[in-house]
């Protein structure tokens, strides 16, 4: 599909809805895709067309925010922060994992570590990202870029040392950027992989629901 097709397509919400609408593999590759080489626009682009594939109402009601706080958040014009994309995924029924990247992704081996840590920090992330809950993941990203010479990574990874230790220091929550930088930093990358099914209350259609017939007099 062109880039001009595939355009054309994500403008018509009707059309997203088929792609992604209630469909945590479809929306599992998808998101694995826009997210395999750390590039922060194309994740971004990625989370927001998901999103407005779905009821939003639904969505914002499964994730515990407000609709407007999710449209705000998802719209692709903000970073959005580590905690919300959690519960977007809570929401959509998908978990990130984390893996190697592939080799067209590695520029070089890093000299500052061995190759090898970043198979155990790789496993560290994932299980902290495996139940969506934002204490854990972030206590993974802080135990990953802590083990490391943070000097050396937050060289490589294009951050200021100190905004390094704000960022991942366990106080905060992160932004979807930074993690991507670091993540690429590490030489690893996002897997979104989708979670078994769950019942829920069933969604309405997209559109208003139509309006009551009145009755005669």
């Amino acid at each position: 599909m062109t880039g001009n097709r595939w355009a054309m397509l994500t403008s018509n919400k009707a059309i997203l809805a088929d792609f992604f609408r209630d469909n945590p593999a479809a929306i599992a590759n998808y998101l694995t895709e826009k997210m395999k080489e750390n590039d922060f626009d194309a994740a971004r682009t990625g989370l927001s067309l998901v999103m407005r594939a779905q009821n939003v109402q639904m969505l914002a009601r499964d994730a515990g925010l407000r609709r407007d706080a999710l449209y705000r958040t998802f719209g692709g014009r903000i970073d959005p922060q580590l905690s919300r994309i959690l519960r977007l995924f809570d929401a959509l029924n998908v978990q990130a994992s984390v893996v190697r990247a592939g080799p067209s992704e590695v520029q070089s081996a890093p000299s500052w570590t061995a190759p090898d840590a970043f198979e155990g920090l790789a496993k560290r992330l994932t299980q902290g990202f495996a139940s969506n809950r934002f204490e854990e993941a972030v206590l993974a990203l802080k135990e990953a870029v802590l083990s490391q010479n943070v000097s050396a990574l937050a060289r490589e990874a294009g951050i200021e040392r100190r905004t390094m230790y704000k960022t991942f220091g366990g106080a905060v929550d992160p932004n979807l950027s930074r993690i991507l930088k670091v993540l690429a930093a590490m030489q690893l990358r996002l897997l979104i992989v989708a979670l078994p099914h769950r019942s829920a209350l069933p969604r309405p259609k997209l559109g208003r629901p139509p309006k009551a017939p009145r009755a005669s007099s």
